[in-house]
Formats: structure tokens, sequence, C-alpha cells
């Protein structure tokens, strides 16, 4: 029995996606460690820069079917077409003057067409209660794959986070809702964070990496840098999305890594979170949970008439009927909620 022409089609442009990342971390491995290695009168890197080429080229044809079929955006062709082009141009060296002009004007072209797709998308949407990385991901999402766009999404508000905190963010004050981060280890953690960035940055440069070379040193304090800065982030995004009931509607967070929308109604029970004697049996006990849950703070433990499905860093998680969450104000939140313990 033969397969759907459009099952056929989707396993092809599975195979060529598969393809097109291994030749490319192929091309990427024989450029850095074995440069020198040749294929008759050619650099081995080069020929595997020519089947990567060839293969993303297969690729943007089965981008451009697909959208025909209306299964995708047409804007999802830009950054294939952008890399197509500037892969081109690393392959033809700085040879053909023509070819290098044609490059450069192609990519800022499609460069500003994709600043400009995404502004759009976002003057146009209306002010709302909508988190910022829905409101971010879904330009980037004419661009991008899905998931690639939610982790852009996410990395951006993340940013955008700590810098509006630092810089004033912490005297706002709280949304109305029940808070979870009073009482979390983090917050303990803040104060210290220029400390342990001093310490940091001594501890590299002194033992760790004191004749390394320059571009692995910017390369491991900029990490560092940035770790700093998405704690401060995470932070600001637990301050931001406290747990709300609006209209019957219960709406949990976890900062911007997890959140869950349902109805007060569909709670079965409410507990206390119980004890467990070692880490492996707290380990199992919340295996199949949702976790809404910070260190510190009141736990409950949470169950739901039917399963509830979370979304997450990545999109829409595994259904549960399980949850874990933590308040700073137990009985406020029970008292609000009215459901048996």
């Amino acid at each position: 029995m033969s397969m759907p022409g459009t099952t056929l089609a989707t396993l092809l442009a599975q195979l060529i996606r598969v393809a097109v990342v291994a030749a490319t971390l192929a091309t990427a491995g024989l450029r850095i460690f074995a440069g020198d290695l040749r294929l008759g009168e050619r650099p081995a890197w080069l020929v595997a820069l020519e089947l990567a080429l060839a293969l993303l080229a297969a690729r943007l044809i089965t981008l451009i079917a697909a959208a025909r079929r209306r299964e995708l955006p047409w804007p999802r062709l830009l950054l294939p077409g952008i890399v197509l082009f500037e892969g081109l141009g690393v392959w033809l060296g700085d040879g053909a003057a023509i070819w290098q002009q044609l490059r450069v004007a192609t990519a800022i072209a499609l460069e500003l067409g994709f600043i400009a797709l995404a502004i759009w998308h976002l003057v146009r949407t209306p002010t709302s209660d909508e988190l910022p990385e829905v409101r971010l991901m879904r330009p980037l999402a004419q661009l991008l794959p899905l998931r690639a766009a939610r982790l852009i999404a996410f990395e951006l508000v993340v940013l955008g986070s700590a810098l509006r905190f630092v810089f004033g963010g912490w005297r706002r004050p709280l949304r109305p809702g029940f808070t979870y981060h009073r009482e979390s280890m983090l917050r303990l953690l803040l104060p210290t964070l220029p400390l342990l960035a001093i310490a940091d940055v001594a501890l590299l440069e002194l033992v760790i990496l004191p004749h390394t070379t320059t571009w692995i040193r910017i390369a491991v304090h900029g990490a560092a840098i940035y770790g700093v800065i998405w704690v401060i982030g995470l932070w600001a995004s637990f301050r931001a999305r406290p747990h709300r009931i609006v209209d019957g509607r219960l709406n949990l967070h976890r900062g911007m890594l997890c959140r869950v929308e349902l109805p007060v109604t569909q709670i079965a029970s409410i507990r206390p979170m119980p004890a467990f004697s070692d880490d492996w049996k707290l380990r199992a006990y919340r295996k199949d949970a949702v976790r809404l849950d910070v260190s510190g703070g009141t736990v409950f433990d949470v169950r739901l008439s039917s399963p509830v499905e979370p979304i997450g860093l990545l999109g829409p998680g595994r259904p549960s009927d399980h949850l874990i969450v933590t308040v700073d104000d137990p009985k406020g939140f029970l008292a609000a909620l009215a459901v048996p313990a």
C-alpha cells in the first residue's frame, strides 16, 4: 500500500533537514579540526560545504512546496535563503566580486525584512494581558520553526526583564495575586551576585584561564555574565507573575518557566506537600507532576479531576492531573479557592 503524497513529502522534508544538519556539522568539524585535509586537489571541508549547500537548496525547495500548500508561512523562507547566500559566498571565496556584492545586498534585504515583519506584527497587536514571550513569538514564528521562535522569545524576555528590574523595576508595586517569591532561596542569592561575579572573574583570570587565548576568555566571561543576567531575569519574572484567580479560573505560574490555567472547579483536592525521608523518594513522587514550585514558601500538592496541559519553554507539555504549587500566603490562597482539602 502506497503512502499518501503529503506523508511522503513530510518524510522527505525531515530526511533533508537531518541531512542538512549532518553536512553542516561535518563542514564545521573538518574546517576546525582538519583544515589541511584534502580530497584530491580540494580541501575536504570545501567538499563538505558543497554537499551542505546542495542539501540546503533542496531543503529550500521543500519549504517552497510546503508554503504553496499553505502548510507554513512564506516568510519562513527568509532564514534558509540568508544561510544559502552566505554559504555560497564562502564557497566562491573572494574572487567573485559581483557575487559578493549580490550576497551582501541580498542578506541585508532579507535581514531588514525579518526586522520589519517582526515590528509590523508587534505594532498591529493590540495592548492586552498577553504574556510578552507569546506576543514576541508570533512574528518570530513567521520566520523560524515554532520551537526556535519560543526559545528566542523567551531569551529576549529574560534579558528585558533583567534590565528592567535593575534599572528601577524593583521599585514597581507587585501585581495583585498570590506571590511565591518572598521566601524563595533565589531572593537570598541576589544580594550576593556582585560578590560572586567578582570572585568568579578573579578565579577565572588568575587560576583557570591565565594562559588561554583571548577569545576563549571573552567567551567564558560572557557566559558568566549572561548567567547572572538570566538569574535576575528569572527572579523578575517570579515577582511579575503571581498566581491569580480571575472569573473562576486559576492562573498558576512558575515565573517564565511554566504556566497552567484551569477552572477552579477542576481542583479535586489541595493539601500540603508530604515530607520525604530522602531525595530519591521526593524525585519519584514529583516525576509526573507539573512543577509550579520554587524553593522556600509553602508547597501544596494539588490534585485535579481531569488532566491539564502546562505551557513551558518549548510549548505545551504532557497533561497531568497532579500539580505542585508554591505560595507565600497559604491561608489566603486556600480561602480564595474554597475547595476541599
